[in-house]
Formats: C-alpha cells, structure tokens, sequence
C-alpha cells in the first residue's frame, strides 16, 4: 500500500516537472513575441521621425537633434504634475 502511494507521488512529481517545462517554454516565446514587438515599435517610432542617420546618432548620443531646442526642464515638471492631481 505504501508503495502505491510512493507510485502516486512520483507520477505527480514527473508530471508537475513536464508542466514546469512546458510553462518555461511558453514564457521563452512569449518573451521573445515581446522583444521583437517592441523593436518594431521603435523602428516605426524612428522611422516616423524622418531623421538622417546623423540625426539619429546625435540624438542617441544625447546630443539632441540639430536644430531643435529642448522643452524648458520645468515646463515637463508642470504637466506631469496637472496629470496626477
């Protein structure tokens, strides 16, 4: 009798681990369905910017882009602040 209990318990054990396995699966493609969405996203975003490849460098590399001028520091500060309220 002890036996079929230890049977039973090994056969939940084996399949929880086949669970495991297939779970890990699924979230390994679900976050690489991600990361591929994301990137597309990013191209479109950029694409939509219309910057040349120059642009684009200066601006990743913190630079900004030429011939735009930065939003004063605290004009972001007051919108933020009117979203939360």
């Amino acid at each position: 009798m002890a036996n079929n209990k230890i049977d039973r318990i090994n056969k939940e054990i084996a399949k929880t681990r086949e669970k495991i396995t297939e779970y890990q699966n699924k979230l390994k493609g679900l976050e690489a369905q991600k990361t591929e969405a994301e990137n597309l996203e990013i191209v479109q975003l950029v694409r939509a910017m219309r910057l040349t490849p120059q642009e684009l460098n200066a601006m990743l590399s913190g630079g900004g882009i030429p011939g735009m001028t930065a939003a004063p520091a605290g004009e972001n500060e007051q919108e933020e602040n009117a979203d939360e309220e």
